[in-house]
């Protein structure tokens, strides 16, 4: 058995679903069932917490002039591992940062920074990810 991984939107993954290889996609890949599971990466040494999340935490609770420098930094950690061409990082970097910038629009910004980081403790949970790469398929 295999296990098809797409990432983008939605629809651009139903066209490449039903065979469109024009599809715009960010990532096509099918391995052996289970291979995202087994490697779900664990984030023992934090990396992803300290470099990924920290700054862009900090970001959305320091003044505008602040913000740029603690973006940068996060952003270049999530780049790299964007670029890492393993889907989980891919999706799991995109994910931060698209709901970072989510986040980054209302006026309340505790309560930005409260839901950017529920939605962040979602994605560090190994099932949660498998069901969402499984289910676009």
């Amino acid at each position: 058995m295999k296990e098809r991984i797409l990432i983008g939107k939605e629809q651009q993954i139903r066209f490449r679903l039903n065979g469109s290889q024009n599809a715009e996609v960010l990532c096509d890949m099918t391995r052996p069932l289970g291979t995202l599971l087994i490697n779900f990466e664990r984030d023992t040494d934090r990396d992803w917490n300290l470099y990924g999340l920290s700054p862009l935490r900090q970001a959305l609770h320091s003044n505008r002039w602040k913000q740029p420098e603690l973006e940068q930094a996060a952003s270049g950690f999530l780049w790299g591992k964007y670029l890492s061409n393993d889907p989980l990082k891919m999706y799991v970097a995109f994910r931060i940062w698209n709901s970072y910038l989510l986040a980054r629009e209302p006026r309340d910004r505790n309560t930005a920074c409260d839901r950017f980081m529920d939605k962040m403790n979602r994605n560090s949970q190994p099932e949660r990810i498998y069901g969402l790469a499984v289910s676009a398929e």
